[in-house]
C-alpha cells in the first residue's frame, strides 16, 4: 500500500501527464455542445474577470441547482460583510441568465478548471480566494491538495454521496482520506453521508440538505400595520410583477371576482414600474376605483384596486394579501420566483409559463401550496376559492414549509464560514 505522500505524488504526476488529453476531451465537449465555446479558457484556469480588490469567498458546486441552493448562504454572508465578493465555480455548463436571475446581484461565476496542475495553479494564482466552500460531492484531488498547500481554509459542505461522486476512491482508497482531510470542516446532508465520512476516518457533522431560499425583502412593520388597519379586514389578493399583456386579464378577473366576494381588494405591482399609468388607465376602462400606493393616507371604502410602483413595498404586499398571483406566467416570459410570496405567508396562483423557476413551482404544487391557472375564468375561480381564510392559511403554511426547508442547513453553513473566514485579513 503506497504511503499518503506517495499516493499524492503519483496522482499529481498522472494529472500532469494526462493534461494534454484533457484539451482533446474539451474540444469534443465543445463539439457536442456540452461546453460554452466562448469560455473554454476558464477550463484552463484563465479568466476574463479581473480579481476584485476585496476578500473573496469561493464556492464550488456541481451545476446550476447546486449554485441556486447557495443563494441564501451568499446573501447572509454579504448582509454581514457587505464588502466581501463571492465567486461561484461550476463543474457543469449552466444557463447564465437563470444564474443571474436567481442568485444575489453581483455574484461572479466561472467554470471550474481542469483538475490538472497547470490549470489549478493558474486559477488559484488569479483569484487568490480567502476561503473555499466546496459544496459538491465530486472532489478534485489536485485542486483540493493545492488549496491545502496554500493554506487556504476550506469547508466541504452539503455532502450527499461522496462514494458516487468519486468512484476512483474505490480502486485507490489511499487518495480519499487525504482529499477529505484537506478540509478544515465537513458538513454532510444526512446520516448516510456521515457514515461514508466515518468510513474514510473523516470527522463530519450533519447539516441537513441545502435548498434554494427566498432572498430577504425590505420590511416596514409600521407601514404594514397602518395599511392593515385601513383595509379593515377586507379580503385582499395581489397580482405581483405582472407584464403589460397581463394587465387586462388580471383586472377582468378582479371585476368578475368582485361579484362573488364582497369588498375584495386587488393590489397590482407591475413588473415595469413605468407601467403604473397603464394599469390606472385600464382600471378606468373596467370601471374599477383605484388608488396609487404612494397616496394611501386616505383609502376610501369604494377603492377596488391599489396600484403600486416599484418593488420597494413588495414585502408588505405579500403579507397583506392572503393570495398572490405571480406574473410573467400567463404569457411565455418564464415567471418570477415564488419563494418570496411563500416565505411571507401568501397562497400562490400562477400561469403555465414558469420555466425559469419550474423546479420551485413543482415543489410548491406537490406540497399543495400553489395553483396553476390558464384563463380568466380559472383565475377568478382560484381567487374566490383562496380568499376564504382557512383555505388560504392552509396553502400559505404549506408554502412556508417549502420556502424554509433549507433554513437550518443554510444557518449551519454560514456559521461554519464565519468559523474559518479570515475576517479583516488583507487579501
Amino acid at each position: 500500500m503506497p504511503s499518503k505522500s506517495l499516493s499524492e505524488t503519483l496522482l499529481r504526476g498522472a494529472a500532469r501527464i494526462t493534461e494534454p488529453l484533457a484539451q482533446h476531451e474539451l474540444a469534443r465537449r465543445v463539439a457536442r455542445g456540452d461546453e460554452d465555446a466562448s469560455r473554454v479558457h476558464e477550463r484552463r484556469g484563465k479568466s476574463d474577470i479581473a480579481r476584485p480588490d476585496a476578500q473573496i469567498i469561493w464556492f464550488h458546486v456541481e451545476g446550476l441547482e447546486g449554485a441556486l441552493h447557495l443563494a441564501g448562504v451568499i446573501q447572509q454572508c454579504r448582509d454581514e460583510m457587505p464588502d466581501i465578493q463571492c465567486l461561484v465555480t461550476t463543474q457543469d455548463q449552466i444557463q447564465d441568465f437563470v444564474f443571474a436571475l436567481r442568485m444575489p446581484a453581483g455574484v461572479l461565476h466561472q467554470y471550474a478548471p481542469f483538475d490538472k496542475p497547470a490549470a489549478v495553479e493558474r486559477f488559484l494564482d488569479h483569484w487568490k480566494p480567502d476561503l473555499c466552500v466546496w459544496a459538491c460531492d465530486r472532489l478534485m484531488p489536485v485542486m483540493n491538495a493545492e488549496v491545502a498547500a496554500r493554506n487556504i481554509p476550506a469547508v466541504l459542505a452539503n455532502v450527499r454521496d461522496v462514494d458516487k461522486g468519486n468512484p476512483q476512491f474505490r480502486w485507490l482508497p489511499s487518495i480519499g482520506k487525504p482529499a477529505l482531510n484537506s478540509f478544515a470542516q465537513i458538513l454532510v446532508a444526512h446520516e448516510d453521508a456521515l457514515k461514508q465520512m466515518q468510513h474514510f476516518g473523516a470527522d463530519a457533522t450533519v447539516m441537513g440538505p441545502l435548498q434554494e431560499e427566498a432572498l430577504a425583502l425590505t420590511h416596514d412593520e409600521a407601514r404594514r400595520s397602518r395599511l392593515s388597519k385601513q383595509l379593515d379586514g377586507r379580503p385582499v389578493w395581489l397580482a405581483a410583477k405582472i407584464g403589460a399583456d397581463e394587465i387586462a386579464p388580471i383586472l377582468e378577473a378582479h371585476k368578475k371576482a368582485l361579484r362573488q366576494t364582497h369588498r375584495l381588494m386587488l393590489i397590482v405591482v407591475p413588473s415595469d414600474p413605468d407601467a403604473t399609468d397603464a394599469v390606472c388607465a385600464a382600471c378606468e376602462d373596467y370601471g374599477l376605483y383605484y388608488k396609487n400606493s404612494h397616496d394611501l393616507d386616505d383609502l376610501p371604502p369604494r377603492t377596488d384596486v391599489i396600484v403600486a410602483k416599484g418593488f420597494d413595498g413588495l414585502g408588505i404586499w405579500y403579507q397583506l394579501a392572503a393570495v398572490c398571483f405571480l406574473g410573467g406566467s400567463l404569457a411565455a416570459r418564464g415567471g418570477h420566483t415564488p419563494l418570496e410570496a411563500a416565505n411571507l405567508g401568501s397562497a400562490i396562483i400562477h400561469g403555465p409559463h414558469v420555466d425559469n423557476f419550474a423546479d420551485i413551482y413543482l415543489r410548491l404544487q406537490n406540497a399543495g401550496a400553489a395553483i396553476e391557472v390558464g384563463s380568466v375564468a380559472s383565475l377568478v375561480e382560484a381567487v374566490t376559492e383562496l380568499v376564504v381564510p382557512d383555505r388560504a392559511a392552509e396553502m400559505a403554511h404549506a408554502g412556508w414549509m417549502v420556502s424554509s426547508e433549507g433554513a437550518d442547513a443554510t444557518d449551519a453553513l454560514v456559521a461554519a464560514i464565519w468559523d474559518h473566514f479570515p475576517m479583516g485579513a488583507t487579501s
